[in-house]
């Protein structure tokens, strides 16, 4: 059994609807270098953006309240520069801060079955919205894949739009660099496969790159390396980008190696916490909501230490990148680091 680490409570708040965010596809966004937690009750959406400083308080002052009475037809709510932006069942809108929609932006309605959902986040500068939508099927009714669109924030005009492979996803979407216009695009197909894609946006054109495919997708990124997890928690990867752009496999490890039980599978978004180090969390079953959490080496992913949490956290961990991670338990969320 790995050593125990000792571990420090930065901060604590109790943050209503927390439970129900964690598991949704963007109730923990990377925006501007930022984390976004986006929890929803009853008819409103709350932005509440983690603190660059590790110091207490756990969140900004600046939180975004966002009245909409159609919640059950939003999938994905986003902050801007100027407000928010909403991706619904066949549109994505643009609203001010006080809720007025400044455009709209329809398209072909998500299937119902399987069910997929969009997303959308604003470039650094607030020049350019990327959108994920569905491809419009042909006259013959076949589908021809997703969409990946770059909108003008100002007007909804599409700049540019690129197909993709997957079909009826849902995607994650992240912007993990300050004032750097880069993407990180996944998206989830169920137990059917799922993509990664790096979109980097240059004169007003989207450049995909593929960072993973088939059953695996990446959950964290850190300067030029990625970390790359089976879909169904049996392995976890480094990779690096060689000069040409293809991914190198720089170390690899499996759950049962990490917990020593064979049994295990890795759950959640393992993520950097710093340049040295991952938090990858381990369960009975890759759905676990029970999981133990262990820092591992950022260069090979041997186990440095398993965390031992002073009182019972619930699901994976979230990695901020800077040293620092957050947990939830029932309405409370907890930011830790590593004993100084």
């Amino acid at each position: 059994m790995p050593e125990e680490m000792v571990l420090q409570l930065i901060s604590e708040e109790s943050v209503e609807g927390v439970a129900e965010a964690w598991g949704r596809h963007e109730g923990r966004q990377f925006r501007d270098g930022a984390l976004r937690l986006v929890t929803r009750v009853a008819d409103l959406v709350v932005v509440r953006t983690v603190r660059s400083s590790a110091q207490p308080p756990l969140f900004s002052a600046d939180s975004l309240s966002v009245p909409l009475a159609d919640l059950a037809e939003c999938h994905y709510v986003t902050p801007t520069r100027g407000g928010f932006a909403v991706c619904r069942h066949d549109s994505v809108s643009y609203h001010s801060r006080s809720g007025a929609v400044e455009w709209s932006f329809r398209h072909f309605p998500w299937d119902d079955d399987p069910i997929g959902s969009g997303a959308c986040a604003e470039t650094p500068d607030g020049r350019h919205l990327l959108v994920v939508v569905p491809g419009t099927p042909d006259d013959a009714g076949e589908y021809p894949g997703d969409r990946c669109v770059l909108l003008e924030s100002g007007t909804g005009q599409v700049i540019d739009e690129t197909l993709l492979p997957s079909f009826s996803a849902s995607y994650t979407l992240d912007v993990p660099f300050r004032q750097v216009s880069t993407f990180f695009l996944s998206a989830g197909q169920g137990q059917d496969g799922a993509y990664s894609w790096k979109v980097d946006i240059a004169e007003g054109r989207l450049h995909l790159t593929e960072l993973a495919s088939g059953m695996e997708r990446v959950t964290g990124v850190r300067r030029n390396r990625v970390l790359v997890q089976a879909v169904g928690g049996s392995w976890l990867q480094v990779r690096s980008a060689v000069p040409d752009g293809t991914p190198h496999i720089e170390a690899e490890t499996k759950p049962e190696d990490v917990r020593a039980e064979q049994e295990s599978y890795l759950t959640g978004d393992s993520g950097f916490v710093d340049d040295s180090h991952v938090i990858a969390a381990v369960g009975d079953e890759w759905w676990s909501e029970e999981t133990e959490h262990f820092l591992l080496d950022a260069a090979d992913l041997t186990v440095r230490q398993r965390v031992r949490y002073p009182f019972p956290v619930g699901l994976a961990p979230k990695a901020l990148g800077d040293g620092t991670w957050i947990t939830s338990n029932g309405t409370d969320v907890q930011r830790w680091r590593i004993a100084q």
